[in-house]
């Protein structure tokens, strides 16, 4: 892995990933390492990015997130699609 970006996390984020079965660890995980950067939106003035990527136990995921002053902000996630996990496995050549 690469160096690990700064992330912000509050009780906010954190429990809405938990919603989505996603743990602040998982988020981390796509987020430090190789990801697919999927698409771009504005919203409330402020750009939000879905990444793809796996996590350390082959998870692949989808988290939305933006960037604060210096650290990057997870904000939502959910198990990636099969054709976007393809996608993906495709690009990093990992299972």
């Amino acid at each position: 892995m690469r160096d690990s970006p700064e992330f912000d996390w509050d009780e906010h984020n954190e429990r809405h990933l938990a919603l989505h079965s996603i743990s602040p660890l998982d988020a981390e995980d796509v987020l430090s390492d190789d990801h697919i950067l999927q698409e771009f939106q504005m919203e409330g003035g402020e750009q939000r990015w879905i990444a793809v990527g796996a996590t350390r136990i082959g998870r692949i995921l989808s988290v939305v997130f933006t960037i604060r002053g210096e650290a990057m902000r997870p904000i939502t996630g959910w198990e990636t699609d099969k054709e976007t996990a393809d996608l993906f496995v495709r690009e990093w050549g990992q299972e």
